[in-house]
């Protein structure tokens, strides 16, 4: 039997929050939801079970039109040169959610990253508007715009070379970004875990805006390549961590 409620906290970078029913709080994880992202004040129906800690909610439906509601994704796909990608839902289970460069918020998210977003249907199916990052990726786009993805106090923003502070300028096609960093990581177990896939020759951790991520330099393309390749989805200090390309962020209008 289904019951109704309100939304009463929801935290999507963590995926959970909670919901008044007949006076109680009910815990809510995103993995029942069916894809959608819930927001303070939602109304939404569920099915009740009843757990260690208390209730949770289960089999949850939100009761918002269409155009107002939020979805939970995963960034399946971007290419930087062309402007698109494609996301993925578990709301669309048939088929990836098209996405536009312009609908990101920061103008371009790396694949593998977790996001929140609204859908218009168009003619060859739903397409993603209102897009924002979450959790480390979320962090880096703040500063998307100022110098290069994934920090925003410009170019180096960070610290962790060697015992001094930013680094030398390095072409951006030997670089790697990588997200998702632990918050103790230090550079130089990153570096460690990097050289997997090819010698590098330079490391950083970001902090600040930039905490969670970082960037590594490689001597060759083919191991940038090989880095992406072989340790997006690898597990560094207990945690799974993204490498992508490193992207120059669009010039900002005048």
């Amino acid at each position: 039997m289904s019951v109704g409620g309100v939304v009463t906290s929801y935290n999507p970078h963590k995926g959970w929050g909670f919901i008044e029913c007949n006076g109680q709080d009910v815990f809510v994880n995103k993995k029942e939801c069916g894809g959608f992202c819930l927001a303070k004040g939602m109304q939404v129906e569920f099915g009740l079970a009843q757990g260690e800690k208390g209730s949770h909610a289960t089999s949850l439906r939100v009761l918002v039109p269409p155009e107002e509601a939020q979805y939970h994704g995963e960034i399946k796909s971007f290419n930087m040169d062309k402007g698109y990608g494609f996301v993925g839902c578990d709301a669309f289970p048939d088929q990836d959610v098209f996405v536009l460069r312009s609908a990101i918020s920061g103008g371009f998210a790396p694949q593998g990253a977790l996001c929140k977003f609204k859908v218009t249907q168009e003619e060859k199916g739903p397409a993603a508007t209102d897009v924002q990052l979450l959790g480390a990726a979320g962090q880096a786009a703040k500063g998307f715009g100022k110098g290069m993805w994934g920090f925003g106090k410009g170019m180096w923003g960070g610290k962790g070379y060697g015992k001094g502070k930013g680094g030398p300028r390095v072409d951006p096609s030997l670089k790697v970004w990588i997200g998702g960093l632990p918050e103790a990581a230090r550079w130089k177990d990153l570096q460690e875990h990097m050289e997997k896939a090819g010698k590098t020759k330079w490391c950083e951790v970001f902090e600040g805006k930039g905490a969670g991520t970082g960037t590594v330099a490689y001597t060759s393309t083919d191991d940038v390549a090989q880095a992406i390749t072989m340790l997006n989805g690898s597990v560094f200090s207990g945690q799974t961590i993204q490498v992508d390309a490193w992207v120059k962020a669009p010039k900002e209008d005048a």
